[in-house]
């Protein structure tokens, strides 16, 4: 609760001032690996949307075709480029080794989960070129977890911030069932996507 509160005071600022280029441009930067807290701006510009001060559909749209197209040249850059990051010492070969086999490992589960995993979230497009997965699987495992992300960062928080203290509360009573719903409802989300592709 109270990094929510942090949050919205350093970066609320931000977003009046900047507004949703900011917005676009930290989620943007993200896909491409470069470290910039567009997760963090998005939640904080969900909160300012509940509170009328900015728009929740807006925020919705550049957020989620900022991070659809960021790692879509995420993805390009490791594909078009794995030598040049390792000539500049961008990318070492074991960094290099370990993308080929955790894509190779995981493929387009290994994709969606890492959407919520700061770190992994901004290697992972270049990982997916570098491994050279298919465009087309890349393509589904990135939509999936774009659009999971954005309900999870990009709305929920506009409709459980007013909520807050009742879910808290909720929270510190029930805390290992909560974590037990929310990860079974993302594992079946994501088991789901991957039988509908692996229908196709």
């Amino acid at each position: 609760m109270l990094s929510i509160e942090h949050l919205l005071t350093d970066l609320s600022p931000l977003l009046h001032q900047y507004g949703y280029v900011l917005l676009a441009l930290a989620i943007a930067a993200e896909g491409i690996g470069i470290p910039a807290p567009g997760q963090s701006l998005l939640v904080v510009a969900s909160i300012l949307s509940s509170l009328g001060q900015m728009s929740l559909p807006l925020i919705v749209i550049v957020a989620g075709s900022s991070a659809f197209l960021g790692n879509i040249c995420g993805y390009w850059i490791g594909l078009q480029c794995e030598h040049i990051l390792i000539r500049k010492n961008w990318l070492s070969k074991q960094t290099i080794d370990k993308c080929h086999s955790f894509i190779e490992r995981y493929g387009i589960w290994g994709l969606m989960m890492s959407r919520f995993i700061e770190g992994l979230k901004q290697l992972m497009p270049l990982a997916c070129g570098i491994a050279k997965m298919p465009f087309k699987a890349f393509l589904v495992g990135n939509t999936f977890a774009v659009i999971l992300w954005v309900l999870c960062f990009g709305i929920a928080p506009a409709y459980l911030y007013h909520q807050r203290a009742f879910l808290l509360d909720f929270y510190h009573h029930y805390a290992v069932v909560t974590w037990f719903v929310v990860i079974g409802l993302v594992i079946v989300g994501v088991l789901f996507a991957v039988r509908q592709y692996q229908k196709k």
